[in-house]
């Protein structure tokens, strides 16, 4: 819900929960796309939330994390786990 970027469902600050996983499924063969997607969510909530709130200047680590941290953590956890995994057994 613009322009308070809350979501329709839950009401959460989006991306909630369910909003992360569905973009996590739509953009699994291509993260860049996700984060440029994110990027411009993250450009525009910050004009929507700022002229709904002009004397609040809240914490912009708090917003970039919401929109763009969580993708990073994500992806970055999700290469040390495949890089733990163990390699396919070889036939000898």
């Amino acid at each position: 819900m613009r322009p308070l970027w809350r979501c329709r469902r839950c009401g959460h600050p989006w991306p909630c929960g369910a909003a992360k996983v569905a973009l996590l499924t739509e953009h699994r063969d291509s993260p860049v796309s996700l984060f440029f997607y994110l990027a411009s969510c993250l450009h525009d909530a910050i004009e929507d939330l700022h002229q709904l709130h002009p004397s609040d200047t809240g914490s912009a680590a708090d917003v970039f994390d919401r929109f763009l941290g969580w993708p990073a953590r994500h992806y970055r956890s999700y290469r040390i786990a495949i890089r733990a995994s163990p390699d396919e057994e070889k036939p000898s």
